[in-house]
């Protein structure tokens, strides 16, 4: 069975995006991805890999993410990456997820 929609109707069916914000509070960007991804996985964070079956650190390294976000004074941070069946941006001061359409 595909998750992929088949229908327009289907299309709208899916859940729109997630935004999560970083950095105003101290929540550094991995923390934002790893709550907007959980939240469409409908779990909670910390239960992202036991219940969800999905380990960021498969997809992609959260210490680099981290360290790359925090680390351009000039802002212009814009990254895109897939993490199981969702598709995450992040930038300056938010993380994005989506359902993969």
């Amino acid at each position: 069975m595909s998750s992929v929609p088949t229908s327009a109707s289907d299309a709208a069916s899916l859940p729109g995006p997630v935004r999560v914000a970083h950095g105003c509070d101290d929540r550094p960007a991995s923390r934002a991805v790893v709550e907007a991804v959980a939240d469409l996985a409908g779990v909670a964070p910390d239960g992202l890999a036991d219940e969800a079956d999905i380990v960021l650190y498969d997809h992609v390294d959260l210490d680099a993410l981290d360290a790359l976000v925090e680390h351009r004074a000039d802002g212009g941070v814009s990254l895109s990456f897939s993490v199981a069946e969702y598709d995450v941006r992040v930038d300056d001061d938010e993380a994005v997820a989506r359902v993969t359409e």
